[in-house]
């Protein structure tokens, strides 16, 4: 167990060997994690406690970033909105890498079936992923879970593109035709053979789409197409405080701060995971 322990530990120290931003941005987000997860003990106020006498506070003792115009405080609402860009974050990367995947996957191991596939995966990747995601939103309901089924069905278009072109590189391998020899069918080929030797470039796609997971969910926050209005994130607080940009510039500066951060830090650490894990399919994966 400690022998495992250190091992990992070795990995992840060969990760960012050389890479101290990259270093700074997994510590960011290992903070926001954290934010996030303990939000409910760590949050000073209620983030939907309205209090009209100190509306508009700029940031101090005790509101450390200062009230919006309900008078709600704007810390508190951060941390919690913390919790919706990693639940989102985690959902769209699940729903992106198991659809995507395996739509990819077959795709490239069953030529006819990757014919029509491929051609609709074509077809959603013509659109924009922010013009996409808005189409099918104005078609469902604000909320959570249907967010992240957006967010998710855009990018798993752009994933089974990836693992489209890497599997195929993989099924002509001559570890693939001895496993076909030695009488493996088609489900063991693809998900004993083909499958564990995508993990690491699908780790390091997760990365990726986390990132840009959190930039159309502020972007349809913003635009009044993603999280109920009730729900504190960190989009949603871009949105209504928009029109205080003068007289109460700091309601902007923090939410648009930690998102900043937060896809920044996000696209480090992708980089040094893809540079490190697998050079293999460096290039596959450069142009996400």
């Amino acid at each position: 167990m400690i022998d495992a322990i250190k091992n990992r530990a070795i990995s992840i120290r060969r990760v960012f060997a050389g890479r101290k931003v990259a270093a700074l941005g997994a510590i960011w987000l290992c903070i926001v994690l954290v934010a996030a997860v303990f939000a409910p003990w760590v949050a000073p106020f209620d983030p939907l406690e309205i209090d009209p006498v100190a509306r508009l506070t700029e940031p101090g003792a005790p509101y450390l970033f200062g009230t919006d115009h309900f008078g709600r405080d704007t810390f508190s609402r951060a941390l919690h909105g913390a919790r919706m860009a990693i639940l989102i974050g985690v959902g769209s990367v699940l729903i992106a890498l198991i659809l995507g995947g395996l739509v990819g996957m077959l795709s490239a191991y069953f030529t006819k079936l990757g014919h029509v596939l491929m051609r609709a995966v074509d077809v959603l990747m013509a659109f924009p992923a922010l013009l996409l995601a808005l189409v099918l939103m104005t078609l469902l309901e604000r909320s959570v879970a249907n967010t992240i089924i957006v967010i998710g069905l855009v990018y798993a278009a752009t994933t089974s593109r990836i693992l489209f072109g890497m599997t195929l590189k993989l099924k002509n391998d001559v570890f693939i035709d001895a496993a076909r020899c030695s009488g493996a069918g088609h489900f063991s080929l693809l998900f004993r053979h083909i499958l564990p030797n995508l993990l690491s470039p699908l780790l390091v796609q997760a990365t990726f789409i986390f990132a840009f997971a959190q930039l159309q969910a502020a972007a349809l926050d913003f635009l009044g197409l993603g999280l109920p209005p009730e729900v504190p994130s960190w989009g949603n607080m871009l949105s209504e405080e928009r029109i205080y940009i003068t007289r109460a510039p700091w309601l902007l500066l923090f939410p648009g701060l930690l998102i900043i951060f937060s896809v920044f830090s996000v696209n480090l650490v992708g980089d040094a995971m893809r540079d490190s894990l697998d050079p293999r399919f460096k290039d596959d994966i450069a142009g996400v």
